[in-house]
């Protein structure tokens, strides 16, 4: 197991490298307010439940905050209850708050975010959803 988090380590930093190259200064969450979008992404590990995975899955996904344009970011675990009409088959979410559909826009058009999701996503993830939806 250690070979693996050593050989995935340089991925996080280069991942980290990314964000804080789409970074701008003083970015402060603030709540959603109307033509702000939300970004929601479910992710599948091919490794359900593997906690190495998750960890450094869930590192990299924080380090999204500092994309310019993006407000807030709130990553986590799926969390299991007691109710069978919800979908909880999922390893990991992520929610982003975008400025408004433009920041959503470069962000998806970004070169490095591509490349992030070549070092990053394709080795540890299986599927993975997006849903966007403009705030009201």
């Amino acid at each position: 197991m250690k070979f693996l988090l050593v050989f995935r380590m340089p991925v996080v930093i280069s991942l980290c490298c990314i964000a804080f190259s789409l970074t701008s200064t003083g970015a402060q969450a603030a709540p959603a307010r109307s033509g702000q979008v939300t970004h929601v992404m479910l992710f599948w590990l091919k490794r359900p439940g593997n906690v190495d995975d998750q960890n450094l899955l869930l590192r990299a996904l924080r380090t999204l905050r500092r994309v310019r344009g993006v407000n807030d970011v709130r990553v986590g675990r799926s969390l299991p209850v007691a109710r069978p009409d919800l979908e909880q088959s999922f390893d990991l979410g992520v929610v982003m708050t975008f400025r408004d559909r433009e920041a959503l826009e470069k962000f998806e058009r970004d070169q490095r975010r591509e490349q992030a999701i070549d070092a990053m996503l394709r080795p540890l993830v299986r599927q993975y959803t997006v849903y966007n939806f403009v705030n009201e």
